[in-house]
C-alpha cells in the first residue's frame, strides 16, 4: 500500500502517524484526524509550522498529541503574526514552555474540552514571552 500525502508530509519532518490501538513511541501521533482538519482548515503550510512549534523545540519533541496539535494550531491561527513576523521568537518561546505539564494540567480540569483548555494556557504563555514588551508600555 503507497503511503498518502499526509504521511508523505510528515516523513519530512521525522514523524510517523500509527494506529490508536498501538502505544505510541517518541515521534509517533495518533492525530491523524486532527492533522487532516488542520492540512484542509490551513493547509499544509500552516499544518507544518504547528508540528514544527512542536519537534523543533528541546523539551516538546514528542509531545504529538492530538489535543496538543490542536490547540497550538488554534493559537497560531488566531495570533497569524507571531509566525508571520517573529518565527524565531515564536520557535524560542515553544523551547520555555512545557507543553506536557499544561496538557497534563487541561486533561486535570475535565470535563472541559481539552484542546479548548490547553489552547487558553498556550496562548497565555505565549503572550508573555512574545508580547510582554507590547503589555509594557500600554
Amino acid at each position: 500500500m503507497s503511503k498518502g500525502k499526509l504521511d508523505l508530509l510528515l516523513d519530512s519532518l521525522g514523524i510517523k502517524l500509527v494506529p490508536v490501538h498501538r502505544r505510541r513511541a517518541p515521534a509517533e501521533s495518533h492525530a491523524r484526524g486532527t492533522m487532516q482538519e488542520i492540512r484542509g482548515r490551513y493547509g499544509d503550510g500552516h499544518l507544518i509550522f504547528v508540528l514544527r512549534c512542536i519537534r523543533q523545540t528541546a523539551n516538546n519533541r514528542d509531545e504529538l498529541w492530538s489535543d496538543t496539535i490542536g490547540a497550538v494550531s488554534d493559537v497560531l491561527a488566531q495570533r497569524q503574526d507571531w509566525a508571520l513576523q517573529r518565527p524565531s521568537d515564536l520557535l524560542g518561546a515553544f523551547d520555555d514552555i512545557a507543553l506536557a505539564s499544561l496538557r497534563g494540567d487541561a486533561v486535570a480540569r475535565r470535563p472541559w474540552p481539552v484542546r479548548a483548555t490547553l489552547r487558553t494556557l498556550i496562548y497565555w504563555e505565549l503572550e508573555r514571552r512574545l508580547d510582554a514588551s507590547t503589555r509594557l508600555a500600554v
